[in-house]
């Protein structure tokens, strides 16, 4: 699917960007730097501990986004740029410290949560079984298959087909500012061939090449059996959105917040 904006809404006076592709059966969203209360340069909803800000306004931020959710609480993992996708029934502090990059659940009022700044947050719904799945994947991830393995891991723990799942990719760094080494793209190209063919790897003369993250990522969705009218994709840039809606780590290093994708069962 071409990317195209995420509609805008507001709960409990944050803004989210949501996918119409995700059924009403889930609540989901990703957040944006608007609607918080941490100080510049982490100005305002910095839902990220790492780089500096004041761990009471964080968690403040964090209550914010809880009310916005609708959820009754929210789940994170410590992401390492992996593949690895948790099944969870309940947000505990031991989940917290799992080593993983991806949550998946069937519970009821269940938030799953990544935190990003540039990496891609991804959001996956099963209509049929009411399981469904949050996937952190940069670079590294995607290139490992993060989008295959959170797909796989609905199957298997809850009986989901790949042809049910509804995905909705959103706001990253995209392939306008997302610059890497001739080895990275050349690592890309290996992995999926599909990906020379597909406008994932732009190569322009003189310079280096950019990736295409989320079209990537589209690619091996529908290797697995996803359908692609069932995957929606945003067009947001966390590096040059014209208004500055997001944090960006390539732009302004470890002075920036982080963001949050989420979706939960209702």
């Amino acid at each position: 699917m071409d990317p195209h904006p995420f509609v805008t809404r507001f709960s409990a006076s944050v803004p989210l960007l949501v996918s119409d592709i995700i059924p009403d059966g889930f609540g989901h969203g990703f957040t944006t730097r608007a609607g918080g209360s941490s100080k510049p340069p982490f100005d305002s909803l910095n839902l990220g501990w790492k780089w500096g800000d004041d761990p009471r306004t964080v968690a403040a931020n964090h209550r914010r986004l809880l009310a916005a959710s609708g959820a009754a609480s929210m789940a994170r993992v410590a992401q390492v740029h992996g593949t690895r996708v948790l099944r969870v029934q309940r947000d505990s502090a031991a989940v917290a410290r799992q080593a993983a990059d991806g949550l998946c659940s069937d519970e009821p009022g269940l938030g799953l949560s990544v935190h990003v700044a540039d990496c891609t947050p991804i959001v996956i719904a099963c209509p049929r079984t009411g399981a469904c799945a949050v996937l952190h994947a940069g670079w590294r991830g995607t290139l490992a298959g993060m989008a295959r393995a959170g797909a796989h891991a609905l199957v298997l723990e809850f009986g989901c087909r790949l042809r049910d799942l509804r995905v909705a990719i959103g706001p990253c760094i995209g392939p306008c500012c997302f610059e890497v080494g001739a080895e990275v793209a050349d690592a890309f190209a290996a992995a999926l061939p599909a990906a020379q063919h597909g406008e994932v790897i732009v190569r322009r003369p003189g310079e280096k090449p950019h990736i295409d993250l989320r079209r990537y990522q589209c690619l091996q969705f529908e290797s697995e059996g996803v359908l692609p009218e069932h995957i929606d994709v945003s067009s947001d840039c966390t590096f040059c959105d014209p208004g500055g809606r997001f944090y960006s780590l390539r732009k302004h290093g470890r002075k920036t917040g982080q963001l949050v994708g989420f979706i939960l069962r209702r």
